[in-house]
C-alpha cells in the first residue's frame, strides 16, 4: 500500500509505533506551506501560514472522524492533556481522575499535576481486561471528574472499547479524554459518532507526520464549559482586537490554541494525510490486521506478550526472546527495524509493510524465541 511514497531505505520498517516513516512529499509540503511564503510574501505570510494549519485540520478530520473546526493543533500530547485538565469546570465531589497502569507515562505525569486543583489519580489494572467495557466500571462513579482511556495501549497493543467508555461516561456525567496517539492513522476513530468530550493525538507515529504536529479535539457541546488556563492571543475570540484589558474565549476548539501556533510541522504533516485518506483508515486497519495475523500464525502464541485477540488489538506486537541482545543483532543484520520494551522485541505494521516484511521478521526472530 504505497510503500513507494515513503522513505524506506532498504529496510523492513516496523517502527510506526515510535516514529512513522517519512513521506517523500514531506519536504515539498513544508516548502509550499511554510518556507516559500516566508521568502516571498513578506508581511502577508500570515494568510498562507494560516492556510497550512487549515489544510492540516482538513486532512486530519476524516482520519479521526471529526469536523475540522473541532480540531486544535498542539505541540505535543502532554501539552494537550494539560490544557484539557486545567480547563475543566469545578464540580463538587468530583475529584478523581481515572486512568490505567498501562497508560503512557507522559499522560500520567501531566494528569498528576491536577493535585494542584485537588484532583487525585486512580489507576485501573492493565492488561487484556482493558478491552472489556466492564473493566472500566469504576470510572463511572459519581466522584469521578474524568476518565482517560488510551484507544490503543503502547506496550500491550490492547484496543480499548472507546465508544462504550464514552457512552457510559456521558451517562454518568463523567468527562472522557481519549489518547489516540497509538491509533490515529492505523485504527478507525469516529469521534463525532462516539462523542467523547476530548481526544488528543500526535502525527509522530502512524500519522507519519513527524514531531511537533500533535492535535487536540474537543466535542463542540463540551467546549463552552471549558476555560483553559494556558491561553494567548490565539485563544481569543478576536485575536486581532489587541485590547489587553479584554479577553473572550474563542468558541469551540480554538480556545485551546494559546499563543502563536507553530506552522512548519503541520505543513509537513499534511503530506501523509493525503496518502492515508486515499486508502481510508478502515482499509489500512484491515491491511495491518492481516499482516499481524500472518505473524501470529507463523510463531508460537506464547511468544507474544501483547494482545493477539482479533478485534481487540492495535497494530503492534511484543515478542519474548531468550536473549534480547542476540536477537537484536540478528534483526539488525536482516534489516528489520524494531525497538524494545520490557526486554522484548517490539514491532508494528502499517500501510507500507507487506507480507515480505513479515516473513523477514519471522525468519530473523524465530531462532531466538
Amino acid at each position: 500500500m504505497d510503500a513507494d511514497k515513503f522513505h524506506l531505505p532498504g529496510k523492513h520498517y516496523f517502527l510506526s509505533h515510535s516514529v512513522g516513516a517519512q513521506p517523500k512529499a514531506w519536504e515539498g509540503e513544508v516548502m509550499a506551506g511554510y518556507t516559500a511564503p516566508w521568502r516571498t510574501e513578506g508581511f502577508d505570510v500570515w494568510d498562507p501560514w494560516f492556510g497550512a494549519l487549515e489544510r492540516f485540520k482538513a486532512g486530519l478530520a476524516p482520519i479521526i472522524g471529526a469536523a475540522p473546526e473541532d480540531i486544535c493543533p498542539q505541540t505535543n500530547v502532554s501539552g494537550g492533556v494539560s490544557k484539557i485538565l486545567f480547563s475543566l469546570p469545578e464540580r463538587k465531589g468530583r475529584t478523581k481522575i481515572v486512568l490505567t497502569e498501562d497508560a503512557f507515562p507522559t499522560v500520567g505525569f501531566a494528569l498528576d499535576q491536577g493535585r494542584r486543583h485537588g484532583y487525585e489519580l486512580e489507576f485501573l489494572p492493565g492488561g487484556d481486561r482493558l478491552a472489556d467495557p466492564d473493566a472500566w466500571a469504576r470510572a463511572f462513579a459519581d466522584d469521578v471528574q474524568m476518565v482517560v482511556p488510551l484507544q490503543v495501549y503502547s506496550n500491550s497493543s490492547v484496543l480499548a472499547p472507546i465508544e462504550e467508555i464514552a457512552k457510559r461516561a456521558r451517562a454518568a456525567g463523567v468527562f472522557s479524554l481519549v489518547d489516540a496517539a497509538q491509533a490515529a492513522g492505523a485504527v478507525p476513530l469516529k469521534l463525532d459518532d462516539w462523542r467523547p468530550d476530548f481526544a488528543v493525538g500526535t502525527s509522530l507515529k502512524y500519522l507519519c507526520g513527524g514531531a511537533g504536529a500533535a492535535w487536540l479535539w474537543v466535542n463542540p457541546e463540551t467546549a463552552p464549559d471549558c476555560k483553559p488556563l494556558d491561553v494567548g492571543w490565539f485563544s481569543h475570540a478576536d485575536p486581532f482586537e489587541f485590547d489587553i484589558h479584554h479577553f473572550d474565549y474563542a468558541p469551540g476548539a480554538g480556545r485551546f490554541t494559546g499563543g502563536t501556533p507553530s506552522v512548519a510541522p503541520f505543513a509537513g504533516a499534511a503530506a501523509a494525510h493525503d496518502i492515508i485518506n486515499a486508502h481510508g483508515v478502515e482499509a489500512i486497519y484491515a491491511h495491518n490486521q492481516r499482516l499481524l495475523s500472518r505473524l501470529f500464525d507463523a510463531l508460537p502464541r506464547d511468544a507474544f506478550m501483547s494482545s493477539t485477540m482479533q478485534g481487540a488489538r492495535g497494530s503492534a506486537a511484543l515478542m519474548k526472546v531468550r536473549d534480547y541482545d542476540a536477537a537484536a543483532a540478528a534483526l539488525s543484520k536482516a534489516g528489520v527495524c524494531h525497538d524494545t520494551r520490557l526486554g522484548a522485541v517490539r514491532i508494528s505494521v502499517h500501510l507500507y509493510n507487506d507480507e515480505n516484511d513479515i516473513d523477514a521478521l519471522v525468519a530473523a526472530i524465530e531462532p531466538y524465541l
